[in-house]
């Protein structure tokens, strides 16, 4: 029996090894041409730079569907063949079969996160870069930043839980300053502020440190801190990373709603990436039971699903990052399918043939 396990994953592992390569270069082929038609800075370089760095990405959005294709190759290949017989007479039913055949699906969603996780938001990251300079664009400035340290000088740092860069506000500030023996002796903490030519710090308090023992604490609605800071130079100390993971979506969420900055955009894009990380198990599990109808329209419901699946997790997402609907609801999708694929697995037969 593992024998036979064995020769259905090696099968399996071959058509994905030839599906993703080959709707990968589709994707890339239509992206490039029409950055190619675009793009003022023809540098062949960066273009090769581009395709490599874009290819992440693709390979995430096309291990879903190629997990269904390859599974229904595989079921096409083991009729066609007549080698669905042996394993039938052998006392192996569709189901059993199933349930062994389900691991790889499991395997590609493990691949699928690691991708997420890993590999994408490098990749992502040098593929914008890439992109902006072949068509001669500025980079994108931030909008946000939150838990850095920055310096002001050679002996004063500052510390900023959150920062909007846009309205040049920001929320739990720390302001140290050191002498030449590099011991503090000045120390300001504010649950708000604003920077303009000076930072504007609300709700300060003011720690002077003469020495260890001979300091004083004093608390003031607002405190002006004369230095003044340039937040141009400030948006290229502070390293800014647009979220693609799972778990920078989740970070960005929640320091967004902890000093209120609308997270909802950050929410449902993490639901929404938990959702595709497992769905290519969600879909081989809805999609196994039809392949082994022999019907016309099979084809058709097959590639209907898929599509459905994707529209309406998209919709979902969309929804909710307006807060019209909660986050959760975007694994309704997965739901859905996951019932329907157990109605239609405990149907499952032979005579089905």
């Amino acid at each position: 029996m593992k024998i036979l396990y064995r020769y259905l994953y090696k099968k399996l592992t071959i058509y994905l090894l030839v599906i993703i390569p080959s709707f990968s270069i589709v994707a890339i082929l239509v992206e490039l041409i029409e950055l190619l038609r675009k793009a003022k800075n023809l540098d062949f370089s960066a273009v090769l730079l581009y395709v490599i760095y874009q290819l992440p990405e693709k390979v995430y959005y096309i291990l879903p569907i190629s997990v269904v294709i390859a599974f229904f190759l595989l079921a096409k290949d083991l009729i066609n063949r007549r080698e669905i017989y042996p394993i039938l007479l052998n006392g192996i039913s569709l189901k059993k079969l199933g349930l062994a055949i389900f691991i790889f699906p499991v395997f590609i969603s493990f691949i699928q996160l690691t991708n997420l996780e890993i590999i994408m938001p490098v990749a992502k990251m040098k593929a914008q870069e890439m992109y902006l300079f072949l068509k001669n664009r500025p980079k994108n400035e931030p909008l946000i930043a939150y838990n850095s340290w920055v310096t002001i000088d050679k002996r004063t740092f500052m510390y900023f839980g959150f920062l909007d860069l846009r309205k040049r506000a920001g929320k739990n500030i720390v302001i140290i300053r050191f002498n030449k023996n590099f011991d503090p002796v000045f120390r300001i903490e504010g649950s708000k502020f604003t920077v303009e030519n000076k930072i504007k710090i609300k709700n300060a308090k003011i720690i002077d440190l003469k020495s260890f023992t001979d300091f004083s604490i004093k608390k003031v609605r607002e405190y002006d801190y004369n230095q003044k800071i340039d937040l141009n130079s400030l948006k290229k100390l502070v390293k800014i990373k647009k979220p693609v993971s799972i778990r920078q979506f989740y970070k960005a969420a929640v320091i967004a709603e902890k000093f209120g900055y609308p997270a909802s955009l950050y929410w449902s894009k993490f639901y929404s990436k938990l959702a595709t990380v497992i769905s290519p198990f969600i879909l081989g599990f809805v999609v196994y039971p039809l392949l082994w109808n022999r019907k016309k329209y099979t084809i058709a419901v097959i590639a209907g699903l898929i599509v459905v699946y994707w529209y309406a997790t998209a919709f979902l997402t969309s929804i909710a990052s307006t807060n019209v609907i909660p986050f959760y609801v975007i694994f309704s999708v997965d739901f859905v399918y996951l019932m329907a694929g157990l109605f239609l697995f405990r149907r499952l037969k032979f005579s089905e043939l």
